[in-house]
């Protein structure tokens, strides 16, 4: 009967060294609503396009597969490791999205244990900005950006706070036409300068806004020394390094006590599935997709400069971006205790879930 059929069922429960649930099923069911989406763009490039056809065949392919078997090993005490997956990289999958941010949180912080183990550092949080664009001049100014970027790092007033820095690239999309009061909560001024209130049109659906999460090692001393820059300094020198005529939205911070938040902060996702997976408007989500997709390959999302990738290469890490989506804990096998079990779950597509095999 069905309940000895559910009796012998075992689904995944995978935590987290802190005890915390992963959600596992809940990455693959936006993994599978993102093939969707690439399946749709292909069957509508079938007649018209064949280079375009086989690109998001490709994509729809990988991403059907990504996560479908997943291998552990698990000591003793029940603490489980992942040994085994096939992980399809693709920059828009919310699963190796998700993979990569806890990657590089766990790099990020073992890059900075090791430099504060050798001499105590100051850090600052730095978001970089730019006013938002359209589709069609996302990726030119993605360019703009990266280049940007690389000055900004060259100028003396950087260079002598800059000791290390990691930096990683976002992209949020707007997809509401209509001004929420959530959005309107957030940013008042903004839309009382406009003269728009809540239910009027947004002006900014339909735009992309990328923009850089820069993590940045500085002296101890930094904030009474004579290298300290005022908010209005790195805001003229985004600016000219990205030859703005406006003054762009620069937000640095100090960051205080817990590293492990600051970083936390930094490792996000270079693009949010929600952002790009909308349930309600599928069309929304192709063109979205397709836009993200083409602007996203073959760039380096982050990066790490001074002592944070002398410290990379110290480490043995590999490639935060590229490298394995297996082992991505601090918790290497050594660690599990004792004899090893090996267990296999694999996504059930009745269940919608990780199930025992």
């Amino acid at each position: 009967s069905m309940e000895q059929l559910n009796k012998q069922v075992e689904f995944l429960e995978d935590k987290s060294s802190s005890g915390k649930l992963r959600d596992w099923s809940g990455k693959k069911k936006r993994n599978l609503s993102l093939a969707e989406i690439y399946m749709m763009i292909k069957e509508s490039y079938r007649k018209i396009h064949s280079e375009k056809f086989n690109r998001f065949l490709n994509r729809e392919e990988r991403c059907r597969m990504c996560a479908i078997v997943l291998k552990y090993k698990r000591d003793k005490n029940g603490k489980r490791t992942l040994y085994e997956a096939y992980f399809c990289q693709l920059r828009l999958c919310p699963v190796c999205n998700w993979r990569r941010s806890l990657k590089i949180f766990a790099q990020v912080s073992k890059i900075i244990q090791a430099i504060e183990k050798e001499q105590e550092h100051a850090y600052l949080f730095l978001t970089l900005t730019q006013k938002n664009v359209s589709a069609e001049n996302l990726d030119k100014t993605l360019d703009d950006m990266m280049y940007g970027w690389n000055k900004f790092m060259k100028y003396k007033k950087v260079k002598d706070v800059v000791k290390g820095a990691y930096r990683g690239l976002e992209i949020t999309y707007d997809k509401n036409p209509i001004i929420t009061s959530k959005m309107y909560q957030k940013k008042k001024d903004y839309y009382q300068k406009l003269g728009l209130k809540v239910g009027d049109k947004n002006p900014n659906f339909d735009m992309y806004h990328p923009h850089f999460h820069v993590l940045i090692v500085a002296d101890k001393s930094y904030f009474k020394s004579r290298k300290y820059l005022k908010h209005e300094e790195w805001q003229e020198l985004w600016a000219k390094a990205m030859k703005l005529d406006y003054m762009p939205q620069v937000n640095v911070k100090k960051v205080k006590g817990n590293t492990a938040e600051a970083v936390a902060e930094v490792a996000k996702y270079s693009a949010k599935d929600s952002d790009y997976v909308i349930e309600k408007d599928l069309d929304l989500s192709m063109n979205v997709v397709e836009t993200l997709d083409y602007a996203l390959q073959g760039r380096r999302l982050v990066s790490f400069s001074g002592i944070m990738k002398e410290w990379h290469k110290k480490l043995n890490l590999d490639d935060a971006e590229d490298g394995d989506l297996v082992h991505i804990d601090s918790e290497k096998d050594e660690e599990l205790e004792g004899e090893m079990t090996l267990e296999t779950y694999a996504w059930n597509v009745g269940y919608m879930n990780y199930v025992r095999v």
